[in-house]
């Protein structure tokens, strides 16, 4: 658990996703933590996508079927693209997105994508509301929280680590976080 803001972030589950969100105030934020919770992507990224990587037409808010991180935008260099889930789908409908440029312009500097510093402040201040401080919750919960999901309704690892983007096994196993109950069922099942 992270402490301090050190350690892994506590990972998302439905619920805790759904009490962080509610609290936001801008729907902008909404929007980066719905995308990171459906997606699984690392925050930069997610901040540096361009309108058209994720909108067929940003003027009618009509999404893509997939959503594409290019590899300039990530981490490991390599352009990433999934589909997008239909819960996704309807919250991009309901977001008026620039016409074009990023998806989550600078709100000071239009070649600028917003901070991530901007984003994480607005997170907290969301985390506080819900009741949910000093749980460990930080920018990369919802990517912990993808992963873990996808463990827990019994995905291959292979499968969960093509989604992600992760080069080796071993570091995608840092994401995945083992519940009591998946620990009960392995046993009572054997």
């Amino acid at each position: 658990m992270k402490i301090l803001r050190f350690g892994q972030a506590t990972p998302l589950c439905q619920t805790t996703f759904n009490q962080i969100s509610n609290q936001f105030t801008a729907d902008v934020y909404k929007l980066f933590l719905g995308i990171s919770w459906y997606t699984g992507e690392r925050p930069e990224a997610i901040l540096r996508i361009d309108v058209a990587n994720i909108y067929q037409n940003s003027a009618t808010r009509q999404p893509r079927d997939t959503v594409v991180y290019p590899a300039a935008n990530r981490k490991d260099r390599q352009t990433r693209e999934l589909s997008i889930h239909r819960a996704l789908k309807l919250m991009l409908a309901a977001y008026q997105p620039p016409e074009s440029g990023f998806l989550f312009p600078s709100l000071y500097r239009s070649d600028k994508h917003l901070s991530r510093q901007a984003v994480d402040k607005a997170f907290r201040r969301a985390v506080k509301k819900a009741g949910l401080e000093n749980q460990g919750f930080s920018l990369y919960s919802a990517r912990r929280g993808f992963i873990t999901r996808l463990n827990e309704q019994g995905c291959d690892v292979k499968l969960i680590q093509r989604l992600t983007g992760h080069r080796s096994l071993s570091s995608l196993m840092r994401y995945v976080e083992v519940s009591d109950v998946q620990l009960k069922n392995a046993i009572d099942n054997f």
